[in-house]
Formats: structure tokens, sequence, C-alpha cells
């Protein structure tokens, strides 16, 4: 036995067993980096895309519903504070919006098929409820214009179901799919540590292969192994460049994610004023005035943490001026006449169609538009650097392995020649 292993000693310290295992380690670091690689860009590659094509929109369709429903609501209730003439315009509108939320999610109930998350439920949950609230609408406009008192208890009761329900869980559907589309951004742009320390291992390897055939066979270059390495740096700094860009793209993606979801916070804000504007006008609870007063002054604290519009901040307050009559009841001043009132909150001011709060949803809603489409413009970009690499890796490897075995194969071969 000593003998033996006294002769295996002997023969492990010979050149061409020295380089038949170089060539081994090499060849199963070589392969099991490609691999490493292929898992670690792929899955980068499936989070990008899965932001990209899925929680993007969810997260759109989560606002078109909270925006369309809290319009349906101050519609439901201008609707029975004006003339017939200007009502006809409102209900229509409110149908419409009811429409649309319907179709977002639609849309949404289809992105997210055969999947059981929250944003499941949430889904069916909002899917469920707006007919229910429709209906109550539409029987609490009928028996207004019939003069029955039952009818603004009906739509106090849908206020209360659109305001408690329906816009609570479009708002939960919107922060779940947004806190979803940041991590698959920042899962896409994580350093692929696996593959840099293999790689690494790798390097080290073939360096101490090119050394070792150096000093024993007196060549100064194999170009096998030589070809070998600068695949494999090829691989490490592409992949790792490509890593970093989808990072950078992402990160850009998220600041611009999170504007969308101040500016979205401070329009929501804003229908939620005009919805309870009309509230405190046809059914008004202690308290009203000033919670009214408070939703101004969150509008402004979401308008500058989308970013800080000028123009915004502008119309938040010419609105607040808009409305002093209003507001100046929670100081203990005079209330304006029901008429005068009702002309306040519905009339837009002299010289505009439009009213104080349709001005600024108009304003926030560009602003939303323009940094979404940044943000997707950021996640199609780090979509684009990754793009491929999954498959670039894995043949930049079995291609070094190959090099580095042929390199090493002609001097082994002379060996046993």
């Amino acid at each position: 036995m000593p003998d033996r292993l006294s002769r295996l000693r002997t023969s492990s310290r010979r050149t061409e067993h020295r380089l038949s295992t170089f060539a081994a380690l090499i060849a199963a670091l070589g392969l099991l980096t490609g691999l490493v690689g292929w898992a670690a860009l792929d899955f980068r590659q499936e989070r990008v895309a899965e932001a990209a094509d899925r929680r993007t929109e969810l997260t759109a369709k989560a606002l078109d519903v909270y925006r369309a429903m809290a319009d349906a609501d101050a519609a439901s209730l201008n609707a029975v504070l004006v003339d017939p003439q200007r009502a006809a315009p409102l209900r229509n509108g409110f149908r419409a919006n009811i429409g649309a939320a319907t179709d977002a999610l639609r849309v949404a109930s289809a992105r997210n098929a055969d999947t059981e998350d929250t944003a499941a439920g949430l889904i069916r949950d909002l899917s469920d409820l707006l007919p229910r609230y429709a209906a109550l609408v539409e029987v609490g406009w009928v028996e207004s214009r019939a003069g029955h008192p039952v009818g603004t208890s009906y739509l106090s009761n849908a206020s209360y179901l659109v305001r408690e329900k329906i816009l609570r869980k479009a708002k939960e559907l919107h922060v779940d799919q947004t806190d979803a589309l940041v991590r698959a951004q920042r899962d896409a742009g994580a350093p692929p540590w696996a593959l840099i320390v293999l790689g690494a291992v790798l390097l080290v390897v073939l360096v101490g292969a090119q050394v070792f055939v150096r000093r024993r066979t007196r060549r100064r270059l194999n170009r096998g192994l030589a070809l070998a390495t600068a695949l494999t740096l090829v691989s490490l700094v592409g992949g790792g460049v490509v890593t970093a860009i989808a990072a950078a793209r992402g990160g850009e993606a998220a600041r611009e994610t999170a504007l969308v979801q101040a500016l979205a916070e401070a329009r929501n804000l804003g229908r939620e004023a005009d919805e309870a504007e009309a509230r405190i006008i046809i059914f008004p609870k202690v308290g009203d005035l000033a919670a009214l007063g408070r939703t101004f002054e969150l509008i402004r604290d979401a308008v500058r943490r989308g970013g800080g519009d000028r123009a915004a901040l502008s119309e938040v307050d010419a609105w607040v001026e808009h409305d002093q009559a209003l507001l100046a009841q929670a100081r203990g001043g005079r209330p304006p006449a029901f008429t005068e009132a009702v002309r306040l909150i519905t009339d837009p001011p002299a010289g505009a169609r439009q009213t104080h709060g349709e001005r600024l949803d108009a304003r926030l809603s560009t602003l939303i538009d323009e940094h979404a489409r940044a943000a997707d413009d950021a996640t199609g970009g780090a979509r684009s650097a990754l793009a491929g690499w999954d498959v670039v890796v894995p043949l930049l490897m079995a291609a070094a392995v190959v090099s580095a075995l042929f390199g090493l194969g002609v001097r082994i071969r002379e060996y046993y020649t």
C-alpha cells in the first residue's frame, strides 16, 4: 500500500497528469459557469419581462379603475344638484366611467389569468362591487327625480360603498402592483454574484494553467488557453455590464414609478375632494368641511412629492381660493345659500370651461402619463440590455472550454507520442 501511494504521488507530479487535471478542472468550471450564467440571466430577463408586460399594465389599470370610480362618485352626486339639462351629461358620464372601470378590470383580469395572488382577489372583488354600486346610483336618481327622500339614502349608501370599499380596493391593487413592479425591476438589475465568483475562479485556473504550461514546456503562450481566458473575460464583463445597465435603467424606472405614484395619489385625492363638495351639500356630516381642507393640504403634499409641478400647485391654490366661502364654515363663517353652494361646486370659474377640480385632474393626468411613459421606456431599456445574454454567456463559456481543452490537448499528446 505505501508503495502504491508513493507511485500515485509520483505519477500525479508528472506534467501530463497535471495538464489533464487542469483540463478536467477547466471543463467542469467552464460548464458550471455557463449553466449558472444562463440561469442567472434568464431569471433577470423573466423578471424584466414581467415588469414590462404584466406589472406595468396592471398598475395602470388599477389607476384607471380608481380614477373612473372617483369620477363616477362625483358625477352621481352632482347629477342631483344641477338642473335636468345639465344632469343628463353627468349621468352619461357616470355610466361611461362605470364602463371604463369595467373594461380596465377585464384587461387586468386577462393579464393576471391563471394567477391566484392578492391582485386576483382584488380584481374579483372589484368586478363584483361595480354592478351593485351602479344599481344603487340608478335607483337613487330615479327616486330623487320623483321627489322621494329615499333617493338621497340610496345615493348615500352608494357613495359609502365606492369610498369605503371600491376605492380602497382599487388603491390596494395599485399599491400591490407598484410594489411588485419595483421588486421585478430590482431583481432584473441584481448583480449575478454566482456567475462573477465562478468566472473569477475559472480565470484563476486558466491563468494558473497558462503559467504551468509556460514553466514546463518553455512555450511563452498557449493560444488555446489565451483564447479561453479572453472568452471568459468577455462573458464576465459582458454579463456584468448588461446587468449594471439593467440596474441603472431599473432604478430610473423605479424613480419615475414613485413620481407616478405620488401624482396618482394627488389626482385621487382631487377626485375625493370633488366628490366631498357635493356630499357636504347633499348629506353633510360634522367634520366634513375640516376634512375637505385637510384633503387640499394632502393634495399639495402629494404634488410636491411628485416633482412639485408649479402649474398643478397653482391649480390647487386656485381651487382652495374658489372654495373659501364653503371652507370658511369650518372656522365659524356664515354658510352660503344652497343655490350659491351648488353653483360654487358645479360651475366653472369665469372664463373657463372646466371646474378647478377638472383642471387639476387634467394637469395631473398629463404629468402621470409623461412619467409613466418615462418609466416604460426605462423598463424597455433594461429589457433590451439583457436580451440574448442568457444564450450568449453559455455559448462563450462552451467556446472557452473547447479552446482550453484544445490548447491543453496539444501539450498532453506530446507526452504520449
